[in-house]
């Protein structure tokens, strides 16, 4: 293997990129003052201050509160940093002092002789702040960004209550998060979505916690809190967000420790549902250039789903998530260590069957409807038959290490460090029924270490850009253990379990039902099973059947990428990157029946044998040997057929390579407008599917799944039109993607196959804008068309992929005697969409009990959230009265599950209306 030569099969190589990033060089060469060409109208402080750091490079640490109400100096001609700085700051009444750690702070004029700095008007809202974002790994304005791209401050975040990825997706066009359980949580960017926990897997959308991938579905959906900003990019990203960024990624950028001073803030929410959260956050300055900072979330609430059947009530959730950093600004540079920790325990989601509705396993007795928001009844068990507690218990972790240093005026070395780990273990009642037909624990681990080295270049003039290597090492495991109840399994599969309401367990095992069901499953399967022998065999039945499948995959990877832009006078400029990836793969699997072969998996084999095998074959299943492992038998599995030996774990390795690009131009007719055009290709790697045998004791399959590629032309627009009152973003997109691989279920087992072609265009819309000097307004407006085109679903949309999406988000403040009143609602839409590829579609069903209607999909829905917001005077405190889907709005959140393979399709509810209060305090 090519890659191995290279990297070696050991952590050798991590080790020495870990030295190489130490190694890197702390001190920045001396340089004198040099005067450079400024030009800058008068503008909002805030803005003109993001737009001196990115012009000097030199970072900036200044209140907000001071920038409120103020506008900047013009700026023009030659000067040096520190003369444009003073030209900003003109008649602000505000000045800049330099820390001996190089960091300048800005700070209120010390009065003069000539009276007192002037004071800021009220804390009105006037302007528009324009964000400074990295979505092209570099800091630059999002207005010169050539890109869709939607960006959120914490603060707004904070301010709006959008403190978790659902909701930001729910304000971002062409985005969709769905997560009726954090560790299955769905990413859908412009039409393509992933959803599985298999660890071969490679995801379609970049989740990054601070440059640190964290894109396994699984480990993929942690809290938001104590941000600096969250960016979503949109379109391929390959190039520059490395691999499996095909239609875009989510960049979720926490606040580092700030040596500047000390501050805290301290966040208490409580409501109806025992729902309560507590955000905390302090900041140490721990000497001039070093500062701690610890920030903290825990988030509470009861189920608001009683279980029918007893015990805890449902979609219960219960997260605990801790930060810790250090900063350290000398003068050569930055360093950053952060560490991210976090644990989710919940109740499970309140899986309600489509078709069979809640009633009492033992008399059959109706305790429920086929509503799918009514309560359902649910439970699950081991093997041996013990009570097992629904739900999920998940913990995260992340520690990532950040240093950047100037070799150079003209030359940025920075290296990023990181490892993160996830383990999750999730017990389900698959079926969504209260007969314990089917019961799984998916337990889930990854662990990932990431090396990045970037060497950027930029001398403020016509050329800039990076080039760098990423290394990248990554184990997983998906193990789940199911239980099936052969007898109820067998009346679901050959159409004899009643709906809507199940009979009682005592008419569904009497044994003359079980032999009748038996005859009817042979008869289906073309041969004859005689009524003696189908008695004997309906006795041997399992209450507990045991299946094990799990699947690993190790991955090392080697990225080399360069970007690099050219400027073109003051209106144009052209980007272009390339990325070349190198992987190693290898995949594993090793199913088993630990508790011995499945009877009911063995009448379902007899259909294959010839007469004479047959019959001898069910003479053994109707004899006292039924169900035990024998040398003369095979194992028959009903879902997973074993390998050797029972479960040994095979392997396969695989070797994969590819190029990925982007070509951006931008054009700025006048300061306010921003036009862009983008062609980029995106690329997932190939996958080395690991799967189950065909027949009891056979080789494993292995299957490549052909790198996907999508290409892709985007064209956009920015507008800020005078003093900064509106900001429009827009744009128009069209893709074509090549091998889309999905999943379909055939015999009772998860398939991967080529839908081959897709292709989608559409329109993505932004606008904020101040109608009033106390009110603000966003709205957003998403159309995509995204089809498949080739293969039995052509014409199939994509999983989680709505038509149309719409926002809208508000802020108006009044003044009010003691203080100010601030009314933040915030609206979203979405039309139809599918919870899977093959969009319900019965033709498409291969389970092992044939799913015959379309109803896994959610119509047009609409949330809408409101706070209200109080804050004193001259105080530190706030308090807000927020209500969460005021409409109470019932919706779904996810439809299908793993239960399907075996022909029970069931739903999640949305949340239900919140009502609350929270009390906030800064310092």
């Amino acid at each position: 293997m090519v890659l191995a030569s290279r990297l070696g099969r050991s952590p050798a190589w991590a080790v020495a990129a870990l030295a190489l990033a130490l190694l890197s060089p702390v001190a920045a060469l001396a340089q004198p003052a040099r005067a450079t060409a400024y030009e800058l109208a008068p503008r909002d402080l805030a803005g003109a201050l993001v737009w001196y750091s990115l012009q000097t490079g030199r970072p900036l640490i200044v209140d907000p509160q001071l920038t409120r109400g103020r506008r900047s100096g013009a700026v023009h001609g030659a000067r040096t940093a520190e003369a444009a700085l003073e030209q900003v700051l003109a008649g602000t009444g505000l000045t800049a002092t330099r820390s001996p750690g190089g960091v300048v702070m800005i700070g209120p004029a010390v009065a003069t002789v000539h009276g007192p700095a002037p004071l800021a008007p009220p804390p009105t809202v006037t302007e528009l702040p324009e964000l400074v974002v990295t979505a092209e790994r570099r800091p630059s304005l999002a207005f010169e960004t050539p890109m869709a791209l939607s960006t959120f401050s914490g603060e707004r975040l904070h301010q709006l209550g959008l403190t978790d990825m659902e909701a930001v997706a729910q304000q971002t066009p062409g985005l969709t998060v769905s997560a009726a359980s954090p560790a299955s949580a769905g990413f859908s960017m412009r039409g393509v979505t992933q959803a599985s926990g298999d660890a071969t897997r490679e995801p379609r959308v970049s989740v990054f916690q601070d440059g640190v991938p964290a894109s396994k579905e699984r480990g993929a959906y942690f809290e938001l809190f104590d941000l600096e900003r969250v960016e979503v990019v949109k379109g391929p990203q390959s190039t520059l967000y490395g691999r499996s960024a095909m239609t875009g990624a989510i960049n979720i950028v926490q606040n580092k420790a700030d040596p500047g001073g000390v501050s805290a803030r301290l966040w208490l929410e409580a409501g109806g549902q025992g729902w309560r959260r507590m955000d905390a956050m302090a900041n140490l300055p721990l000497g001039e250039i070093l500062a701690l900072r610890l920030a903290a979330v825990s988030r509470h609430r009861d189920g608001d789903a009683p279980n029918l059947l007893g015990g805890a009530d449902l979609q219960a959730i219960s997260t605990n998530a801790g930060r810790l950093g250090l900063s350290l600004r000398p003068d050569w540079g930055s360093a950053d260590l952060i560490i991210n920790y976090q644990h989710d325990r919940t109740s499970g989601p309140a899986l309600k069957s489509f078709l069979f509705a809640p009633a009492d396993p033992v008399s059959g007795q109706p305790l429920g409807d086929l509503d799918r928001f009514t309560p359902p009844a649910l439970s699950a068990q081991d093997a041996q038959g013990r009570p097992q507690p629904l739900g999920l218990d998940r913990r995260l972790f992340s520690a990532s290490f950040g240093l950047e240093t100037d070799i150079s005026p003209a030359l940025t070395l920075s290296s990023l460090t990181s490892y993160r780990r996830f383990a999750a273990d999730d017990q389900q009642d698959a079926d969504g029924l209260a007969l314990p037909i089917v019961s799984l624990l998916e337990q889930t681990r990854g662990a990932q270490l990431n090396q990045e080295i970037r060497l950027a270049y930029d001398r403020r003039g016509a050329w800039r850009g990076f080039l760098g290597v990423n290394l990248f090492a990554e184990h997983g495991t998906q193990r789940v253990p199911m239980v099936i109840d052969e007898r109820y399994q067998l009346a679901r599969m050959t159409g004899r379990l009643a709906s809507p309401w199940p009979q009682s367990a005592d008419a569904l095992l009497q044994p003359q039902f079980l032999a009748d069901s038996l005859r009817d499953l042979a008869a289906r399967r073309g041969y004859v099973l005689e009524g003696p022998t189908a008695l004997a065999i309906a006795g041997n039945l399992k209450a507990r059947h045991l299946e094990r499948t799990q699947n690993y995959s190790d991955v090392r990877a080697l990225d080399i990428f360069a970007d690099a832009t050219r400027r073109f006078g003051t209106r144009w400029e052209v980007s272009a990157g390339l990325r070349f990836g190198a992987d190693e793969k290898t995949s594993a699997v090793s199913p088993a029946v630990p508790l011995g072969p499945s009877v009911l998996a063995g009448v379902i084999a007899a259909a294959g044998m010839d007469e004479p095998r047959r019959k001898a074959f069910l003479q053994h299943l109707a004899g006292p040997d039924a169900g035990r492992l024998s040398a003369e038998w095979p194992p028959y599995g009903l879902l997973f057929q074993p390998t050797a030996g029972n479960g040994d774990k095979i392997a396969s390795d695989l070797d994969d390579s590819g190029w990925s690009w982007r070509l951006a131009a931008r054009y700025a007719p006048n300061p306010t407008v921003s036009l862009y055009g983008t062609y980029a290709r995106g690329r997932r790697p190939t996958v080395l599917v690991a799967g189950a045998p065909a027949a009891p004791l056979g080789p494993a399959r292995f299957g490549v799944v052909p790198a996907e590629v999508v290409d892709s032309l985007e064209l956009g627009m920015k507008m800020r039109p005078a003093r900064l009152r509106l900001a429009v973003d827009a744009a128009v997109y069209a893709y074509e993607y090549r091998d889309f691989q999905t999943t379909r279920v055939e015999a009772g087992q998860l398939r991967t196959v080529n839908a081959g072609q897709a292709t989608a265009h559409g329109l993505e819309v932004e606008a904020t804008f101040i109608p009033a000097p106390a009110a603000l307004v966003g709205v957003t407006y998403a159309y995509g068309h995204a089809r498949l085109r080739s293969g039995a679903m052509a014409g199939n949309r994509f999983r989680l992929a709505p038509d149309h999406q719409a926002s809208i988000h508000a802020e108006v403040t009044w003044p009010l005697v003691g203080g100010e009143l601030a009314f933040r609602p915030v609206y979203s839409w979405r039309s139809k969409f599918f919870f899977s590829d093959d969009n319900d579609r019965p033709d498409l069903s291969r389970a092992l009990a044939p799913d015959t209607v379309q109803d896994e999909w959610q119509g047009g829905y609409g949330l809408l959230d409101l706070r209200l917001a109080f804050q004193p005077s001259g105080s530190e405190w706030t308090v807000t009265a927020f209500t969460k889907n005021a409409l109470d709005q019932r919706y779904l959140q996810e439809a299908g599950f793993i239960g399907e393979a075996l022909g029970y399709s069931a739903s999640a509810p949305g949340p239900r209306r919140l009502i609350g209060l929270a009390i906030e305090w800064t310092w």
